[in-house]
Formats: structure tokens, sequence, C-alpha cells
């Protein structure tokens, strides 16, 4: 039944790139520029960065900084310390990136990596202080509650995982060589590309079906209901044209902000799919975040 309707979907979704051409090609058009002016520039470097700190073994070094610091807030391993700082900053889908990177190098356990990269996969404040905060919401004001809201459940639920799978949780300490070389820095390169054109093709996929969303579905409601989680940016959007109080527009907008939308789920995904990371629990950490920033935002709104 699965696969029947799995196969139904993909059937529909091809007739109608033919039957409305036009339309695909500006969707798609569309998607790619997005992700070329916004998130190639704004992701590759750190992709390549993060990629060669961890090949090299540098990140050990940062992580020994961090550590004494990071520890006394969440009892996690050193090297997690890198993963930890590297998602909040880095910005989504960097977060599960790294984690799936360092599982694969043997520099974090399965069960460590389980917890950080539902935790560590997060919007860049970047993103949030200049396109929600400046641009969206137009209220400078609102940047430090914004960053607490989006930051500090994720990392109070860090500790609260620690804390009931402290047990089974089997952390990673080894200290790797340290070696860099153009060998590495080489493999850096064209694994951030890599992993930046993954990226470009989920968000023109999705850009493609918001578009068939919005021309085929003619009542508002559900055409808003479907269409808004989709993805971030274009989400937000929709919710700042809408005719919303101020209060409730700003806590639908951190509560997608937080969720991370269903193509940065795709995204996110596609990171973590040859480890066999569990994206159920993904998938229920993020819509329990959603819950927090929907709550907290809407009663710290200013009156």
């Amino acid at each position: 039944m699965k696969k029947t309707i799995s196969l139904l979907i993909l059937f529909l979704s091809l007739l109608l790139l033919f039957v409305h051409p036009m339309l695909t090609v500006s969707a798609a058009a569309n998607g790619l520029m997005l992700w070329y002016q916004n998130i190639l520039p704004a992701l590759l470097p750190f992709a390549i960065l993060s990629d060669i700190l961890i090949t090299s073994g540098a990140f050990y070094h940062i992580s020994g900084i961090l550590y004494p610091l990071i520890h006394k807030l969440i009892p996690c391993s050193r090297n997690a310390c890198f993963p930890l700082l590297a998602g909040f900053l880095f910005g989504f889908p960097m977060g599960s990136r790294i984690c799936a990177q360092m599982l694969d190098e043997n520099q974090l356990s399965k069960e460590e990596a389980t917890i950080l990269f539902v935790i560590c996969n997060n919007i860049s404040p970047m993103f949030i202080a200049s396109y929600i905060v400046h641009d969206t919401l137009q209220q400078d004001s609102l940047l430090l509650p914004t960053l607490a809201i989006l930051y500090l459940p994720p990392l109070i639920l860090c500790r609260i995982l620690y804390a009931f799978r402290r047990d089974s949780l089997r952390q990673k300490e080894t200290a790797p060589r340290l070696k860099l070389n153009f060998s590495i820095i080489d493999a850096g390169i064209m694994n951030g590309f890599e992993i930046l054109c993954k990226l470009g093709g989920y968000i023109m996929l999705f850009s493609i079906l918001l578009k068939q969303i919005t021309f085929y579905v003619p009542h508002k409601i559900p055409r808003l209901l479907l269409s808004i989680p989709l993805e971030v940016t274009n989400g937000i959007h929709m919710l700042s044209i809408e005719h919303f109080s101020g209060q409730l527009t700003y806590a639908l907008i951190l509560s997608l902000t937080a969720f991370g939308g269903f193509c940065g789920f795709a995204q996110t995904y596609s990171m973590v799919i040859k480890q066999k990371l569990s994206i159920g629990f993904y998938l229920l950490i993020r819509i329990l975040l959603a819950f927090l920033a929907f709550l907290l935002s809407y009663c710290i709104y200013p009156a």
C-alpha cells in the first residue's frame, strides 16, 4: 500500500510537469536562484571548512578550548563540542552533516550522534537576524528574545537527553592525529560542493511542488496549510503578508523556523541516511521545539 501511494504521487507529479511545463521551468528557476544567491554563498564556505577541520583532526584542538565551558552546561564528550558549536553557528543543515561525518570518522559514537544531530541542526543566527527580525518583522528589538526562544530550548533539551541516556551513552574521547595537506583541502572543496549541489536539488524540487500547490489548489486556507510548512523562507514570507495580529504572526514564524520545514526535513534526511540515524526521532524533536517556540514567542511578544 505504501509503495502504491508513493508511485501514485510520483506519477501525478511527473504528469503535472508535462501538463504545465512553463510553470515547472519558472518554479525550478526560482528555486535555483534562491540556492545560488542565498544558500550557496552562505553555506559553501562553512561546508568546506568543517570538512577540512574534521578530516585533518584540527577540530579536536578547537573542542579542547571549548570543552571546559561546554561540559559544565552539557555532559558531552570533548569531540561533541565541535558539532555543538558549529551546528548553532554554521546554519542548517550543517549540524546534521557534521554529526554524520564525525560518526563516519569514528569521532562520535552513534548514541551521541543521535542526540546531537537533532539538537545542532538549527537555522543560522545570520538568517534569523537579517531575514526574520530585520527584513520580515522589522523589529530589531526582538533579536535577543528571538535568539533565546530558538536556541535555549534545544540546549536545555540536549542536557535532558544526555541525562536520560547516561547509562547507554558511549562517548568518544580519542585524539585524532593532526594532518593537513592539499589532498585534504581538495577533498574538502569537492565534498562541500557535493553537499551544496544536493541541497540545491531539494530546494528546486520543493520550489516546483510549492508552485504546483499554489496553481492547483484554489481555496486559500488549504493552500496556505499545504504551502507554508514546505520551506522556511517562502513560509515566513507567506505568514508575514497575511492579516494576522503581530503576536500571532511572530509566534507562527518562530514555530516554523524551529521546525525547519519539510524541505529542511528532506535535506537533513539526505545528510544522515547512510549513517541510519533516526529520522523519526528527529521529526519528533522538531515538532516539540516548534510547539515550544510558538508558546514562548506568543507569551513574550510585546503588547
